[in-house]
């Protein structure tokens, strides 16, 4: 039997590889060509950051919280009270 701090881990990782999947995914529509700058990190290729996203590192987590909280933005009207 599984205790709750086992059950809200697995949730929790659950959680993350959707969100994995998700940042991956929309990476993978865009040019293959594209490079972006994190910071004083570097820069990268579209193919680097979805390596990078896939091992987890530092700049990996640093594309999935930029790539949500775009996503929350636009799904709260923030981006398109930007454009408009």
């Amino acid at each position: 039997m599984m205790n709750k701090n086992n059950k809200e881990r697995k949730a929790d990782l659950s959680t993350d590889e959707e969100i994995r999947k998700l940042v991956i995914a929309r990476l993978k529509v865009i040019s293959p060509n594209t490079i972006k700058c994190i910071g004083n990190e570097g820069s990268f290729s579209r193919d680097e950051l979805i390596e990078r996203v896939q091992k987890g590192d530092k700049i990996g987590k640093t594309i999935e919280r930029v790539e949500m909280e775009w996503l929350r933005a636009l799904k709260n009207g923030i981006i398109t009270t930007l454009y408009n």
